[in-house]
């Protein structure tokens, strides 16, 4: 009971710093994988930082895809929306009472089809973060020039009655293609492992 009346009054506090710190920004709630930015939620002012104080010193770092993030909607926001604001896309990733929300800052738009030979889409136009992890090399295959496919690592928001499989297929807005090697879902979203696809 406690506990509930510090969340409700940090949320209030997180409402009004959101309000002078924020810009307007865009909220969406995915129902499924298809077009999860489809419909509009609601319209939050947003702030986010790296730092869960919110001190505003430190700019995000390469490859640490994570900000903590102030809103005037924090009683309505739940893991797996998605925010917009200042030009930058987030997915959130923990919510939990007596702490700002973690999200995912995301860096393209994937759509995820089946198994090779198949053609159903299962994600569309969904944002997500594609980090490098491991850059090609020498595969060993005795072909000259070939190279082993560069590893990645892409984080998704948890979204309902998505289930993503190895050897699916990842195409980026840029027309990059990954082959998924492992999944791993948990309640902050899922966490693909995938290789560059060569042609």
């Amino acid at each position: 009971m406690q506990q509930a009346m510090i969340a409700a009054r940090l949320s209030r506090g997180y409402a009004r710093a959101a309000a002078v710190l924020g810009a307007s920004g865009e909220q969406y709630r995915p129902s499924g994988g298809l077009l999860p930015m489809g419909t509009l939620y609601e319209q939050p002012m947003l702030a986010f930082d790296v730092d869960a104080e919110f001190s505003f010193v430190r700019p995000i770092g390469w490859g640490i895809p994570t900000e903590y993030v102030l809103t005037d909607r924090r009683e309505d926001t739940q893991v797996a929306d998605i925010l917009v604001a200042s030009g930058r896309t987030y997915f959130v990733a923990s919510v939990e009472p007596l702490r700002p929300p973690l999200c995912v800052v995301c860096s393209r738009m994937v759509s995820v089809s089946g198994v090779t030979g198949t053609v159903q889409t299962l994600v569309s136009e969904c944002p997500a973060a594609i980090i490098m992890r491991a850059k090609g090399e020498s595969s060993g295959s005795g072909v000259p020039g070939a190279t082993r496919p560069g590893q990645s690592v892409m984080y998704l928001p948890l979204l309902p009655g998505v289930v993503l499989t190895p050897y699916m297929t990842v195409t980026t807005d840029l027309g990059t293609t990954y082959t998924v090697n492992a999944v791993e879902v948990s309640g902050f979203g899922v966490r693909c492992t995938m290789s560059l696809q060569q042609v």
